[in-house]
């Protein structure tokens, strides 16, 4: 095993209605709170209330909420003119992976005006580019806070942004010193979630914590948080999201699982899910990412299990989730458990009424089937595939998105 690192945000505060005592923390290091959301928030008044929290906390504050999804250089304009006019000590990102996302880069260039993208590359296999990449100045923004308002990509606790290049290349940049300073992981803002958001929200996280477990970094700090967090959503989705859609405890179980899995996916990486997951839902815009891993997902677990070691981390995760659901597989052989683990990975799908091909989702199929080697290629590139227990080959890629 390689030198590696856990790295999670100095403070990570979960409760329902922790948001004010959590800034609390923050007052007299900080003074000048820019929150940066989506529209949907401003218009739900939650990043009204998010604000009125800081204004009682003695910041002062600006919300900018024209983020922008998979951004390019020019799509963060808007967002840096505000920092530069703004110039605030606190970045306060409220919203999902997009308005996170969003954040993190505007930090990168606010206090990095001089950097290109060229200086942001580096591989997360490459354990001193993790390390020694240093981003963040800490004396310009002096704190990220992330506070999630969906269960999904785990962000709020990641070293992750994501940057669309010019040819429509997905640069990932991972170094530890974009992961937030705090994450407030308050169910009470996850409320506003449409069933149909949390279902693929909670797809998503449950991906995050599969591939984690997986992984080629896949080690003894992450495996508890990946197991964790995917037994919760698999044992918990029914009852939590189907049936009682707004629950407040069923969705804290959902918000603490994403958070679990960010904490996991964040230190060990993922694989050729997401790899496949993001660029489908970059080139087919309405395709969430969570629907895209899901359709995917029990596909490259049966890929995978070609891999002893990952076979017996699969059936080590099916235990667990059979218990939780009360069931007996202690007998069962280990390509038996992973079967056990895909049919209850396809039982959420089910539940949650997610297509399980591409071309169930509301797209030509001839225009996906013409994207098939764009993506295909793409993929084979994106540094989840490095981490991949299995290495795929491009008609490999191929074959799992059109099964």
């Amino acid at each position: 095993m390689s030198l590696l690192w856990f790295r999670v945000p100095e403070s990570v505060y979960f409760k329902r209605a922790i948001v004010h005592e959590a800034l609390t923390d923050l007052k007299g290091y900080c003074t000048r709170a820019m929150i940066i959301t989506d529209r949907d928030l401003t218009w739900l008044g939650v990043a009204h209330r998010v604000k009125k929290i800081c204004e009682a906390n003695g910041f002062t504050t600006s919300t900018f909420d024209q983020v922008v999804k998979n951004p390019t250089l020019n799509d963060l304009q808007n967002g840096l003119t505000e920092a530069k006019i703004f110039k605030p000590d606190l970045i306060v990102a409220l919203g999902g992976g997009t308005a996170m996302n969003y954040a993190k880069l505007v930090r990168i260039f606010y206090e990095n005006p001089e950097i290109t993208v060229n200086q942001l590359r580096g591989s997360f296999d490459t354990i001193r580019d993790r390390l020694h990449k240093n981003f963040v100045r800490g004396d310009i923004i002096k704190s990220l806070v992330c506070i999630p308002t969906t269960s999904c990509t785990g962000d709020e606790v990641t070293p992750f942004a994501r940057l669309t290049l010019d040819d429509g290349t997905i640069e990932l940049i991972s170094s530890y010193t974009l992961t937030p300073n705090m994450a407030i992981v308050d169910p009470e803002m996850s409320m506003g979630m449409p069933k149909e958001v949390a279902v693929n929200s909670s797809l998503n996280a449950l991906a995050m914590a599969v591939e984690s477990i997986a992984s080629i970094h896949s080690n003894d700090y992450t495996i508890p948080y990946a197991q964790q967090a995917a037994v919760a959503i698999i044992s918990n989705f029914k009852n939590s999201i189907i049936d009682k859609a707004y629950d407040i405890d069923g969705r804290a179980i959902m918000h603490n699982a994403a958070s679990l899995a960010g904490m996991a996916s964040g230190n060990s990486f993922l694989g050729i899910s997401h790899s496949l997951a993001h660029y489908v839902s970059s080139r087919f815009h309405n395709i969430h990412p969570g629907v895209a891993n899901a359709i995917i997902l029990p596909k490259v677990i049966k890929f995978n299990a070609k891999d002893e070691n990952t076979k017996n981390a699969y059936a080590a995760l099916a235990d667990k989730v059979a218990v939780s659901l009360g069931e007996d597989i202690y007998e069962k052989s280990a390509d038996e458990k992973v079967d056990y683990l895909i049919a209850q990975i396809n039982n959420v799908i089910a539940l949650g009424g997610v297509p399980t091909h591409f071309k169930d989702c509301d797209i030509s199929e001839a225009d996906f089937n013409a994207a098939v080697a764009d993506i295909a290629s793409k993929a084979l590139a994106d540094q989840g595939t490095a981490c991949n227990p299995v290495k795929p080959t491009v008609n490999d890629l191929k074959n799992i998105l059109t099964q």
